[in-house]
């Protein structure tokens, strides 16, 4: 997936030429388009960086408005639990890359809250309770303010 990676001049050229093409086909069938914006990496993964969520993001924005779709902010959320919570742990620990439960469920407030426009907090699932209460309602407070912040919306 390096040849579509938002972190490199060329894959961003790639991923928006790729991302323009399937909007078209996903409107062509009446359907409406959205896109994830991917979360960065996290030690120990070799990519990290200051400026990958920057540039995601600024990646992820820039080809949104282009194509007129609206933009999950996922990675922006990612961001946002870490700067309020730095000992939280949001990435599996053995490679940096995949997301573990915790953020599988932050990914999953933000996209419910960006496509729904309905509020993630309060929503009582937890993964059949291995998400302990804490966790679950910090989670869904920075999916819902990282929303809220990103889309200009009120909930």
């Amino acid at each position: 997936m390096a040849a579509l990676s938002p972190l490199s001049t060329q894959g961003r050229a790639r991923s928006r030429e790729i991302i323009s093409k399937y909007a078209v086909t996903i409107r062509a069938q009446g359907s409406q388009v959205a896109l994830y914006m991917t979360h960065a990496y996290a030690a120990p993964h070799q990519r990290v960086r200051a400026d990958n969520t920057p540039n995601t993001a600024k990646h992820y924005i820039e080809t949104g408005n282009e194509i007129n779709v609206l933009v999950i902010p996922v990675g922006l959320a990612f961001e946002e639990a870490y700067r309020r919570r730095p000992e939280i742990k949001l990435h599996a620990e053995f490679d940096g890359s995949h997301p573990n439960l915790l953020g599988t469920y932050l990914a999953a407030c933000v996209s419910y809250t960006s496509i729904y426009g309905k509020a993630c907090k309060g929503n009582s699932y937890n993964y059949f309770s291995r998400i302990n209460a804490s966790d679950l309602s910090f989670l869904q407070e920075v999916g819902d303010d990282v929303v809220t912040q990103f889309l200009k919306r009120k909930l």
